[in-house]
């Protein structure tokens, strides 16, 4: 009960569950739902025959189910919970507080068994995503609650270096999403009757329904108490209101992009009943994040991501909800890949059409949504628009750029990284730039490349033709991969006075989209290589080779502290909250600037402790390239760009100002290439 009272959520797995021990429980399941928590559990289908008719009137007859229960105290609400166990029952199921699955034995050949599903774990979990997990022999009912020799082990996340909360997490999730091998798990109200009573024998008649009571208190969408709103966060939210509902909020990386966003939405639902939430976001861990967060301001979402197998129900009963008042908002978290989908876009456009609802669409990293094709399934009919990003503005594509702005509205809002570090919203940071040589034989493949791409950009006007493209990516991948970037990695990380753990080491420059190359793969392994065996760093590598699953694991390891670093590729450089990183290592940095801001975004986060991060960015010199002033002009195009990256860095780096005159070897390039004034 004391767990329950704190939790948001509680998930539970146990081959036996009745109402008598929901009864048991009255003041911690009444807490949690009156402070719109939710439970979560999945039992064998041996459930008492009273039970059965309880969730299945809650299915059945919704509207007159959450009128049966007295709940406008927490007492009274107990007490009903008491003495009333069956309405209970169905009141959190109608309510969507409570959401039943069977779990079914199935034999080698797939076919059902008669063997039962025995497992008992739960988990609890309040607003700051805090968790208490247990297993034992102990079921949710009376008997296993109050009156059996039972026994159980309890783990807290806060105190857990073997990550066992972690898995008995991933594990519950599995079984949740019917992923667990020798399994079958199925939602009560898909689970037909005649299954139903091939498992179970029952032995008493359905019972009624009591008399109808009063209406029960829906959940609540609200800012947390514990959340301070600032001043910029809400002169945003007034200028979307402004702009007539429609915006781009241009905001640093880690200066609450996400807070921002859910605070207008509690507004926007506040004043509108009956309003769908629609969040889109470009990666799975980023979907992830975006349910956690909106647990904390009592919301739970609808997880739109992969078959539509996974989402269409609850897809369905969140809408059916709106539209029987049984829930004022819903929020619908949702992949760009998935929204692109047939099965989706059918779905969600004849809801916006035929519904009622009203909808917000809210768009994490908004940048990524320029393509021709996204821009042709975002709905016309939606006229409440947010965009998120800290660089609203596509790289190098004035026409998706537009396409952006056209849909979503301006920027209404901005607040730049040096604004966030001035004002204490992110941290100070110290900044050192690597120089860094290429072997001779790296040397002349790159001055062949320089001199074919003469012939190719010696007009600077005109769209690349197909061939310097392929020149310059070659140069890229050759520039990113240099072998002596290990070396140079090697002599920083021996050099320091202490092991630098809460460390990310960025590999690769090319976009989540693209391949990871042979010269990628092979410095990756070398990174995690170097740091685990000459500087004791346990590392893991963090790519979009690595299952969605896989990515959450290695991120609760990073921040419970039992992994020193994280070596990434094609990853991390958008929304991912990491807030405890210290040490930057860019080993490979595109000329996007938005990488570069979104990077150092990343590692500028606030944390308990920590006062001030090191950027370490290993920047290749361009070797001698002889008397041609063709060769020299070009190279001194390409090194502008690279130097431009660096004053940027500097602006707000805590020692900028003394890298820019006192870093020889860079001051020394820039008379080369005539650039000391840039």
């Amino acid at each position: 009960m004391p767990c329950l009272e704190k939790s948001i959520l509680y998930r539970r797995a146990a081959g036996y569950f009745s109402s008598a021990g929901l009864a048991l429980a009255a003041r911690g399941v009444a807490s949690l739902a009156l402070r719109g928590g939710s439970m979560r559990l999945v039992v064998s289908p041996n459930l008492d025959a009273d039970d059965v008719a309880a969730l299945d009137s809650a299915k059945t007859d919704p509207e007159k189910i959450l009128k049966s229960i007295v709940a406008t105290s927490l007492p009274e609400l107990e007490d009903a919970m008491v003495k009333d166990r069956l309405n209970a029952l169905a009141w959190l199921s109608a309510a969507g507080l409570l959401e039943v699955k069977l779990a079914l034995r199935l034999d080698p050949a797939g076919n059902f068994s008669r063997g039962i599903f025995h497992e008992k774990s739960g988990i609890f979990t309040d607003e700051a995503c805090n968790h208490v997990s247990f297993s034992g022999s102990a079921n949710e009912t009376a008997g296993g609650l109050c009156e059996n020799f039972e026994s159980i082990k309890v783990f807290r996340s806060w105190m857990d270096p073997e990550g066992r909360v972690a898995e008995e997490i991933e594990n519950f999730e599995a079984l949740w999403n019917n992923s667990t091998p020798g399994l079958q798990v199925v939602r009560f109200t898909e689970a037909a009757r005649e299954l139903l009573e091939t498992f179970r024998d029952p032995s008493n008649p359905l019972p009624g329904i009591a008399s109808l009571l009063q209406e029960v208190p829906r959940r609540s969408f609200r800012v947390p108490a514990s959340l301070d709103i600032r001043d910029y966060q809400k002169d945003a939210i007034r200028a979307w209101g402004e702009s007539k509902g429609r915006g781009i909020f241009a905001m640093a990386t880690g200066s609450g992009k996400t807070i921002t966003a859910l605070t207008l939405a509690t507004r926007v639902a506040e004043k509108n009943p009956g309003t769908a939430i629609v969040i889109l976001c470009p990666f799975l861990n980023l979907c992830r994040q975006w349910e956690r967060e909106l647990l904390k301001f009592g919301l739970k979402a609808v997880n739109c991501r992969e078959g539509v197998s996974k989402w269409e129900t609850e897809f369905e009963e969140a809408y059916q909800k709106l539209h029987l008042g049984i829930e004022n908002e819903i929020a619908l978290v949702v992949s760009n890949a998935t929204f692109l989908t047939e099965a989706f876009q059918s779905r969600f456009r004849h809801k916006v059409e035929r519904s009622g609802a009203k909808h917000l669409i809210i768009a994490d990293e908004v940048h990524n949504l320029g393509s021709a094709k996204i821009q042709k399934a975002l709905p016309p009919e939606i006229p409440m628009r947010l965009g998120l990003s800290a660089t609203p503005e596509r790289h190098m594509d004035p026409v998706g750029t537009q396409s952006v702005y056209d849909y979503f509205g301006g920027i209404v809002a901005e607040y730049s990284l040096g604004r966030a570090i001035a004002e204490g919203r992110l941290c100070r940071y110290r900044y050192h730039p690597i120089m860094v040589q290429l072997t001779p034989e790296e040397a002349d493949e790159y001055l062949q490349i320089t001199r074919q791409l003469t012939r190719y950009l010696s007009n600077e006007s005109g769209e690349l033709s197909e061939g310097a493209l392929r020149l310059l990516m070659r140069r890229a991948r050759l520039l990113a991969g240099a072998d002596n970037k290990i070396d140079a990695l090697d002599k920083v990380l021996g050099d320091l006075p202490e092991k630098p753990k809460k460390a990310i080491f960025y590999c690769g420059d090319g976009s989540t989209a693209d391949k990871i190359n042979d010269e990628e793969a092979r410095q990756i392994q070398a990174v995690a290589r170097l740091v685990s065996t000459n500087h004791d760093l346990r590392v893991r590598n963090f790519t979009f080779r690595e299952k969605a699953n896989d990515r959450e694991e290695i991120l609760r390891d990073f921040d419970s502290g039992f992994l020193d670093g994280i070596v990434a590729i094609r990853c991390l450089d958008e929304g991912i909250d990491l807030p405890d990183l210290r040490y930057g290592f860019l080993l490979a940095s595109s000329t996007n600037p938005r990488q570069h801001i979104q990077r150092r975004g990343r590692l500028l986060r606030p944390a308990p402790g920590k006062d001030l991060a090191e950027i370490y960015d290993f920047i290749i010199e361009p070797p001698e390239t002889g008397e041609n002033d063709a060769s020299y002009n070009l190279e001194r195009r390409f090194f502008k760009r690279e130097l431009a990256r660096v004053a940027e860095f500097c602006n707000d780096a805590f020692n900028g100002p003394d890298v820019l005159q006192n870093n020889t070897r860079l001051r020394e390039l820039r008379l080369k290439y005539g650039l000391l004034a840039n």
